[in-house]
């Protein structure tokens, strides 16, 4: 039993936070055979607008010429949203924006509707589809729709860039006695795209909601490569340890810990239970422990061996914008990437 006025150390996985309980996450809902998170993500809205692209009808070269529709850029997709009408292609991301907003209500109602996120006051969205003016408009929509179904629910995004979100959530799942230790932690988010590293550094002496800054970060598109699993966790630890040296060049005091967030059901030994499809390799092996293999390639920091933890990375996400959160008592949370991540949340009395 734990000692009264102390918190057991956080585990991984854990549904028991310093600041929130965790009341669920990767649900795996289904309409039909198909997983709602097959329904709406990043990667579900390039299908729709794939779809667009070919069903408009034009004279001449397509909209947005001869680029795969995974290649356009954010800021061009923005760009023809803007132009809207004028354009086929703002014809075509019109078009797409408002039939995935109108899906996307369909897959959050189906949410709410479960145990799990019932009595949901606030939905925030992170994962870059919600980047950029079709995040923005996604959200605009998506919010309409659901009013017009009735939940009294807000829809928002988050404030953090996701790429930063992901790092940055690990200073909510951390014991405040471990984030005491430094001045700085080094943090990685396990995307079925890309792998990202860098450092959070903590403001003491800064507003909660400006207190954790990604000063320095890192990736690489995996997705790019033929790769196998032992490549992805070699080029994380050396990421890290990449992170580990200029923290020491700067005279940074890092916190003996390194967070990782990654897809999927994650055990409390730190062992994934599913989810991790969209990664190299088999992620679910019994035998292959994410956290211990990064710890033995990482080394020290501050010459001590780190805590490796690893949690659910739409739950990472997600703790981003606790500070932005505690005019409510129960959240949840999506992040739309390669696939759709899903968490809900109390808040613990404080």
């Amino acid at each position: 039993m734990e000692a009264a006025g102390m918190e057991r150390e956080v585990r991984h996985g854990d549904g028991r936070l310093p600041q929130v309980e965790v009341r669920s996450y990767s649900l795996p809902l289904k309409v039909g055979n198909e997983f709602l998170g097959d329904l709406a993500s990043g990667s579900e809205f390039r299908k729709v607008l794939r779809h667009e692209r070919h069903r408009v009808d034009c004279r001449g070269e397509p909209p947005f010429g001869d680029d795969r529709t995974h290649e356009i850029e954010g800021d061009d997709l923005d760009e023809a949203l803007r132009e809207q009408a004028s354009t086929t292609e703002g014809q075509v991301v019109e078009k797409a924006v408002d039939t995935f907003s109108r899906r996307f209500a369909g897959v959050l109602l189906r949410f709410l509707d479960t145990s799990e996120w019932r009595g949901t006051q606030r939905i925030v969205c992170g994962g870059g589809l919600m980047e950029g003016g079709v995040g923005a408009e996604l959200i605009r929509r998506t919010r309409r729709h659901l009013r017009e179904e009735g939940p009294a629910v807000d829809l928002r995004r988050l404030h953090h860039a996701p790429d930063e979100a992901g790092m940055i959530g690990w200073a909510f799942a951390a014991r405040p006695e471990t984030l005491g230790k430094g001045d700085a932690f080094v943090a990685v988010d396990i995307g079925g795209t890309n792998l990202r590293w860098g450092i959070v550094r903590i403001d003491r002496a800064a507003p909660a909601t400006e207190a954790f800054t990604v000063i320095r970060h890192d990736k690489w598109c995996h997705a790019d490569d033929a790769v196998d699993r032992e490549t992805v966790v070699d080029r994380m630890a050396e990421g890290i340890r990449d992170m580990i040296e200029a923290a020491e060049r700067a005279a940074l005091r890092l916190c003996p810990l390194v967070g990782l967030s990654c897809p999927g059901v994650v055990c409390p030994d730190g062992r994934l239970a599913s989810g991790g499809q969209n990664l190299p390799g088999d992620w679910s092996d019994g035998a292959f422990s994410l956290p211990r293999e990064v710890a033995e390639r990482i080394g020290t920091i501050a010459g001590q061996p780190p805590r490796v933890l690893v949690h659910n990375d739409a739950v990472i996400q997600a703790l981003s914008e606790l500070p932005h959160l505690r005019d409510v008592d129960r959240w949840a949370a999506v992040t739309l990437g390669t696939g759709l991540g899903n968490c809900s949340f109390d808040n613990r009395a404080r």
